[in-house]
């Protein structure tokens, strides 16, 4: 029977859900708190088990006895209303918290047969029809969570929450009807009836699981009409007496609720979320700057060496005399050894990020040495702060001195308002660069790039690769994280809040493994609705190891990299300091079999095409330098202008970066 029961809800939900599906109703609810009515009709499922005696000892005459075994344990059904009033609290777009209080009637009719005996002759017996009618009613309270949106383009939601029933009436009356031989004493041979009232002792709270689901209609501006079917599960009994010892009722209620907006103030009811992510690219630039798709990646072992380019600057927020942490990390202490530049990861970006520690590193390495540190202000929005500049100086003088050990007399201090060589004051990127303190030493190896080389070393090619992710939603998007991985290890991750945009991925030497595995990446986005998505791809990894290399006869290589900071804003001139570098470093690792290729960058600042004829002409400055030395070498320039943004150029450092050329020497070996 329970079973049945379970069909039949079921059934009546599928049911109630298709033919509300043809009806043109408004998916609406109220955004402000709105209240109302509820009223519906219970099906109420009796569900008995406890024993007629007790109930009819005071009906039989006192020369009858009754069956003793006789109980009431037949299922009924009976019918009661439901009725009450309702508030609803839209949390969200998706979940509404529903609170009810009313009426819940429970009653109902139970019946039983036995049998009944003279006792003057046991023999002799009589049908006993037994009827118990009951008036049980509550007080009901009942929290419940509606959720929406399951369902697109659709106004049906599904609920769940608890009844809780305070008892209100709790009686009952029990009627005998006997039949039976003229052997039986009684008042008339012919039928007899008996009957009693009493209260149910040790009525219990009713506690009730709810479940079911709704189907709001919009009637007016500001009114709706909910047709709603609920499933009541109870898990208390009707009474805790021993008398009613196995006794429940669920229930399954249809009804209806009739809402109205506290403010007037009510709209659609946002739909469910379309969210959708994926990739538009996922690719690298060629030697011209153009976008190119990828499928695969190249690793390589080679000799490789590069140079990372050591800006001679450390920038500050605007009005503050601590640097922030996404432009210097500074060493702790407390940590386990001491700082060593050689540990640090194999990136630009991140290099320059230590750069009062590897001043303080190289200062302790060359004793004899002075450092002059002068502080500035970008003369806009700080310009009041007379002594800001001075208080940047300061802070990098106490960090190295303290840190480092590094004596007074070793440190000079200066102040001036903007640089010496200040970038553009028209632009917010060109203040951010403009607050600042500068680094200058006679001693030429305290500001040098730092120069990273091995035998054997895993290169990727391309070793840059970008990501074009994209997320789509009738829903503000919220936050968006990129993880990158290869056989389970977790190679970079980014991750922002809004639209995601490219991300530049700049593989480091060595970065990938030594097995010929994909490299997977994923994206994952959730909106303000709470909805998530991913999207998911890998690029194929083809690995050539030394060993293969001379197995299969193919020609190696060594590979030099030499990214160098050569150039001041717009400007393509070499400056002395660079011109040191490129005869003291690169000159010898460029020989007359080389190839070398110069590509030309600047930073996002600027028209497009003007970058890009400014980076050519840094490229052909460095081209001219070189090839006055070497003659026979083969060169090849290019200028990418700001199109392949090699450095995050957000942040002053990743700009400065950028006013760069990056040279590859490949010589046979």
């Amino acid at each position: 029977m329970k079973a049945m029961w379970r069909i039949s809800l079921v059934c009546v939900l599928v049911v109630l859900s298709s033919s509300f599906s043809t009806m043109h109703s408004a998916a609406q609810i109220n955004t402000s708190l709105n209240y109302g009515v509820y009223v519906g009709g219970n099906l109420n499922m009796h569900t008995p088990s406890f024993f007629a005696k007790p109930f009819v000892n005071n009906l039989l005459l006192p020369s009858l006895q009754h069956d003793t075994t006789a109980k009431f344990g037949n299922n009924a059904s009976s019918f009661g209303l439901a009725i009450g009033g309702i508030v609803n609290i839209p949390l969200n777009s998706m979940f509404v918290l529903s609170g009810r209080i009313g009426y819940n009637g429970v009653g109902g009719t139970l019946n039983t047969q036995s049998y009944v005996k003279s006792l003057m002759n046991s023999v002799d017996s009589a049908s006993s029809e037994l009827t118990m009618q009951s008036s049980i009613s509550y007080i009901e309270i009942s929290p419940i969570l509606q959720i929406h949106n399951l369902i697109e383009n659709t106004p049906l939601y599904i609920a769940a929450g608890f009844e809780v029933g305070i008892p209100l009436s709790a009686k009952y009356s029990v009627s005998e009807n006997i039949t039976g031989t003229n052997t039986i004493p009684s008042p008339n041979p012919n039928p007899t009836q008996y009957s009693t009232d009493a209260a149910i002792s040790n009525s219990n709270t009713r506690i009730a699981l709810s479940i079911g689901a709704g189907w709001p209609i919009a009637v007016g501006e500001h009114t709706f009409l909910t047709p709603e079917i609920t499933y009541h599960l109870p898990f208390a009994k009707i009474s805790s007496s021993s008398s009613f010892d196995s006794w429940s009722v669920p229930q399954l209620r249809f009804g209806v609720n009739l809402t109205l907006s506290s403010t007037g103030n009510s709209t659609s009811l946002p739909p469910k979320s379309t969210l959708q992510t994926g990739f538009d690219g996922t690719g690298f630039y060629d030697s011209f700057g153009n976008f190119q798709n990828l499928e695969q990646v190249r690793v390589e072992d080679v000799s490789y060496s590069e140079l990372y380019p050591m800006l001679p600057y450390m920038f500050y927020p605007q009005n503050s005399a601590t640097p922030s942490d996404t432009m210097q990390r500074l060493f702790d202490p407390g940590q386990k050894g001491s700082f060593s530049i050689m540990t640090l990861t194999p990136d630009a970006l991140e290099i320059n990020k230590s750069t009062l520690d590897i001043i303080g590193a190289r200062l302790q390495q060359y004793p004899a040495a002075k450092l002059t540190i002068i502080g500035t202000y970008d003369g806009k929005g700080e310009v009041k702060n007379k002594g800001l500049s001075l208080q940047r100086a300061d802070f990098a003088k106490q960090y190295i001195k303290s840190n480092y050990s590094i004596s007074e007399e070793r440190l000079n201090v200066q102040s001036r308002d903007l640089p010496e060589k200040y970038s553009t004051t028209t632009l917010p990127d060109g203040d951010a660069e403009n607050r600042r303190v500068e680094f200058k030493s006679l001693t030429p190896e305290i500001l040098d790039p730092i120069l990273m080389k091995s035998d054997n070393q895993r290169i990727a090619s391309p070793d840059f690769v970008e990501f074009r992710p994209f997320a789509r939603s009738n829903y503000p998007l919220s936050t968006w994280n990129l993880s990158i991985s290869q056989a389970g290890r977790n190679l970079r991750e980014f991750s922002g809040i809004g639209d995601p945009t490219p991300q530049r991925w700049l593989i480091r030497p060595n970065e990938l493994s030594d097995k010929q595995v994909p490299i997977d990446y994923s994206l994952t986005v959730s909106d303000s609705s709470g909805a998530k998505s991913e999207a998911n791809g890998s690029l194929h990894v083809e690995y050539l190891s030394s060993t293969k290399k001379k197995v299969e006869q193919l020609s190696d290589r060594t590979i030099s990299k030499f990214s160098l900071v050569l150039f001041d804003f717009d400007k393509s001139d070499l400056t002395p300091e660079n011109q040191r570098i490129l005869e003291t470093i690169v000159l010898p690792a460029v020989q007359y079999n080389s190839t070398v290729k110069i590509f030309g960058y600047t930073d996002r600042i600027g028209d497009a095409e003007y970058n890009r004829k400014l980076s050519t002409n840094r490229a052909t400055t460095i081209k001219n330098a070189i090839s006055a030395k070497v003659k026979d070498a083969k060169y090849e320039i290019y200028g990418l202008g700001k199109s392949v943004p090699i450095f995050d150029n957000s942040l002053p450092i990743g700009r400065q970066l950028s006013r760069t050329v990056q040279i590859y020497v490949e010589t046979p070996k």
